[in-house]
């Protein structure tokens, strides 16, 4: 259960980014606010979505990195040899389509909403797993690409995730 939160927090919690082969790559700092808490716990980083996968590295506070090739979710150990992290296979193609922005999947999984603020969605889960772990996503864009993704938990816990492309930028 630990793990399917964690990864559906990198949707992040995030991102939801245009679907193209190019890679998308930036920054991004998520907020985990937990009921009874004032302070949110917070974590930095950096990612890369390729046609081949997911590079999702925390920077701050403890260091790790998740990756998602194949259809598998791996984390590096010390050694920086990647460990198949297993059940996790069912949110893969969820995260994937979340983190593509496609539409046609996300209806397959989610009652889709306009949300009041404008570039925002909000996401109701339909499948009763994923109820049981989140009431809501709410998916914000700018210019095709996620700003902000905010995870509301069934528990009242939530996060946000917010999102910077400095390498596109740079690109241009």
């Amino acid at each position: 259960m630990r793990l399917s939160v964690l990864l559906l927090s990198v949707l992040v919690f995030f991102p939801v980014f245009a679907s193209s082969a190019v890679a998308e790559q930036g920054t991004f700092s998520q907020e985990k606010h937990f009921k009874g808490f004032s302070k949110p716990f917070i974590s930095t980083g950096s990612f890369e979505l390729a046609e081949d996968g997911l590079t999702w590295q925390v920077e701050s506070p403890v260091k790790s990195t998740l990756l998602i090739k194949q259809g598998q979710v791996y984390t590096l150990n010390d050694q920086d040899e990647p460990q198949l992290q297993k059940g996790a296979e069912p949110y893969v193609n969820l995260l994937q389509a979340i983190l593509k922005h496609d539409e046609v999947a996300l209806a397959e999984q989610f009652t889709m909403a306009e949300h009041a603020e404008p570039g925002c969605q909000t996401l109701l889960p339909k499948d009763d797993l994923l109820k049981q772990l989140f009431s809501q996503f709410e998916l914000c864009e700018a210019a095709e690409l996620v700003s902000r993704v905010r995870l509301q938990e069934a528990n009242g816990n939530f996060t946000v995730l917010r999102f910077a492309y400095p390498y596109k930028e740079q690109k241009q």
